[in-house]
């Protein structure tokens, strides 16, 4: 998808720029280590760039997924960087931290990254008299093979409340931030360049999962904000933080690159890969390009769609290929399971298990799906009425409120052994 076509400029008439997000490396899916699934897609961006030969790589946020990065997940990055810096000589790399990373541990090497024209921002800083220093994140950008400045990047790490003054929201901290930015390359020697930011915030407008999103949005959208938050004069502003690869409807040229990985099984059916950005030097003007990747391994639901009664999901399972001798694994796909229960199914877990010991495929996790559990009555006797009900007229009035249904036979027996084992038990210490 392309918003504007340029294919007739000159390409020393286009700042190219790679911008990409959301890598959360460490991250665990399920308990499941996802360390070759990370590496497969930095490879996958190595390629990239030197089969494209940009003149900037933005990250935009998230590059870990956790404040703490284990030693592997450090080492994937930084041996990223020196990959990349290697395949494309002069290339500008600009990161700045997301929600997930720990602002000072990602920006402690911006000294000697910066020696590889490689620009960390993760802390905001303040001059002497505690005022911001808003130039430090005013980047000039030259294209790779000189080093005239052709655009500005404007690179704000993920703002807290308490990064900008008390009492404003997020949407005004923000743009306290970027107007002040704005300022400080109007007084420099850049003034008149094409401006680009790259920043991790949600902007109003974007698509998310209305359930199980797992990009720890804030609970009553305290954290949206206007997706021109930037300004209106920037020509193209990267983002991270939504997991889904978009152009935000509501603001000019604001684009997510999204996850490089799915994070949940909602995001299933995203697409994935990173997006190609030219800058017409003179104009100001964008042409944006999804460059697809397909990551290692796939997340499959069982079934595909709403939820399936316990033969029907054995059946399913019993039908996914097995596993290979010399098959390492890499690539199985996650799974999970959805199932709708009408009565407890104590066996099905064992069941599931013990299928799935010879199937190409990694467990993650059970759903059990109880038709009708949103009307389920509620009780309103007494404490009192309700303590002089025996242990079996709770249990059937439990099971009815959650199934709808009597409670069969056999699982009234089975309460009845436990009943009675617990009772014996009382008897044996004296209670």
């Amino acid at each position: 998808m392309k918003t504007r076509n340029f294919a007739s400029l000159k390409s020393s008439e286009v700042m190219k720029i790679l911008h990409t997000a959301d890598w959360h490396l460490g991250n665990t899916f399920h308990g499941h280590d996802r360390t070759a699934e990370h590496r497969h897609f930095l490879n996958f961006l190595t390629d990239t760039l030197r089969i494209r030969q940009p003149d900037a790589l933005f990250v935009a946020g998230d590059v870990f997924d956790s404040s703490n990065p284990s030693a592997a997940a450090e080492e994937l990055f930084y041996d990223f960087l020196k990959r990349a810096t290697e395949e494309v000589p002069g290339l500008q790399v600009v990161v700045t931290a997301g929600n997930h990373d720990s602002a000072g541990r990602i920006e402690a090497p911006a000294s000697l990254l910066k020696l590889h024209n490689i620009y960390v921002r993760g802390t905001l800083r303040h001059d002497e008299q505690g005022e911001p220093d808003f130039g430090h994140y005013v980047l000039p950008l030259s294209r790779r093979t000189d080093r005239e400045a052709v655009c500005v990047c404007l690179a704000l790490p993920y703002l807290r409340p308490a990064d900008y003054p008390a009492g404003m929201s997020a949407a005004e901290g923000l743009r306290y931030w970027f107007d002040g930015l704005s300022r400080n390359l109007a007084h420099s020697d850049f003034s008149g360049l094409p401006v680009v930011a790259c920043a991790h915030y949600y902007a109003a407008g974007a698509s998310v999962e209305a359930e199980e999103h797992s990009e720890r949005l804030v609970v009553g959208g305290q954290d949206c904000v206007p997706a021109d938050v930037s300004g209106k004069s920037v020509a193209y502003t990267a983002l991270g933080h939504i997991h889904r690869m978009q152009q935000v409807e509501s603001g000019r040229n604001v684009w997510y690159a999204g996850s490089a990985l799915p994070m949940s099984f909602s995001e299933r059916h995203y697409r994935h890969g990173v997006l190609w950005t030219e800058l017409d030097e003179e104009s100001g003007e964008v042409s944006v390009e999804r460059i697809a990747y397909e990551p290692l391994c796939r997340l499959l639901s069982i079934p595909s769609k709403g939820a399936a009664t316990p033969s029907e999901v054995l059946d399913e399972l019993s039908a996914l290929p097995r596993r290979e001798k010399n098959d390492d694994g890499s690539r199985w796909p996650y799974i999970e399971i959805k199932v709708e229960e009408r009565q407890p199914e104590p066996s099905l877990m064992h069941d599931v298990a013990v299928l799935l010991e010879e199937k190409a495929v990694r467990f993650c996790r059970m759903v059990r799906v109880i038709p009708g559990a949103e009307t389920a009555r509620t009780d309103t006797e007494s404490p009192d009425t309700l303590r002089r009900l025996s242990p079996m007229e709770m249990a059937h009035r439990v099971f009815d409120a959650r199934y709808h249904s009597p409670m069969p036979p056999e699982l009234e027996e089975r309460f009845s052994i436990a009943v009675g084992a617990l009772a014996a038990e009382e008897t044996e210490r004296g209670e």
